[in-house]
């Protein structure tokens, strides 16, 4: 039984892995800014958090400690969205963009990661064992296009500065991994599909209008197979790696995109 530590979890996917990792006897604690307004995660420990303020974030590592004495698994899944900053379609041209919304996607996904990781890992330090699960993007990688040559996955989907964020956010992940491999704890990055959340309609919505065409979204469940898996390792296994989660569904028997897609039409907004 592992207790396991979810940014993000009142809503969306950080809900998804709140009510995966319960299911199979875990001990959860979930942080989110808010809890309003959502039916109450059983069994769980529910805190308050602010993953840009540090003082918040202590605050809940104290109360995570006082109640389980140990964290063995953190998935860093809080985010602030593009959406979050250009309602309803989140699409935004670069050079349309200022520098206090860079300032903040990068606080939030980038700095909040990381002031998180600095106050939970300390547990992990202690007991020589943990697993890091980031929430990151495929919208923030390259395609390669011949030897020495890349572009970009989506350039047309104006989607700066969150793919920016997720990038820095990756690239970290793979630092980090190399130096916490002599402590034991593993950490990796998840690459989740357009899932439908909280303001998905009105995003696409927004977005066709504009004559950007979204495809069709997942439900949140699909990304927590690879990562209930990335959070049994340690070092001795996966770490340092990124995982597209509807191809580790397909290579693993659990379906392609198809079977995780949502009608958003005919579902409530979660």
């Amino acid at each position: 039984m592992a207790v396991v530590v979810i940014t993000g979890a009142a809503r969306g996917m950080g809900r998804a892995y709140a009510d995966a990792f319960l299911a199979r006897g875990d001990q959860v604690v979930g942080l989110d800014r808010s809890w309003a307004d959502v039916p109450p995660l059983e069994r769980a420990l529910c805190l308050t958090c602010d993953v840009t303020d540090s003082a918040s974030i202590e605050a809940a590592r104290h109360a995570t400690l006082e109640h389980h004495s140990r964290v063995d698994v953190l998935v860093n899944n809080a985010a602030l969205r593009q959406r979050d900053l250009f309602p309803p379609h989140g699409a935004a041209a670069v050079l349309d963009t200022t520098d206090e919304q860079w300032q903040r996607m990068f606080d939030v996904n980038v700095v909040g990661v990381l002031r998180v990781i600095r106050q939970f890992a300390q547990s992990m330090f202690a007991q020589r064992a943990g697993s890091i699960v980031n929430i990151a993007s495929g919208g923030a990688v390259g395609v390669k296009l011949a030897e020495g040559i890349w572009c970009g996955r989506n350039p047309g989907f104006r989607n700066e500065p969150y793919d920016a964020s997720k990038a820095a956010l990756t690239n970290m992940t793979f630092f980090l991994a190399e130096e916490l491999r002599p402590h034991n704890i593993a950490v990796n990055a998840v690459f989740p599909a357009g899932t439908r959340t909280t303001g998905s309609d009105e995003m696409v919505a927004g977005r066709n209008a504009l004559g950007i065409h979204v495809a069709g979204l997942l439900v949140p469940e699909h990304v927590v197979p690879v990562v209930l898996h990335l959070a049994n390792q340690d070092a001795t296994g996966e770490t340092g790696k990124a995982f597209d989660a509807v191809q580790w569904n397909i290579e693993h028997g659990l379906g392609g995109a198809e079977q995780w897609r949502v009608d958003a039409q005919q579902l409530e907004p979660q």
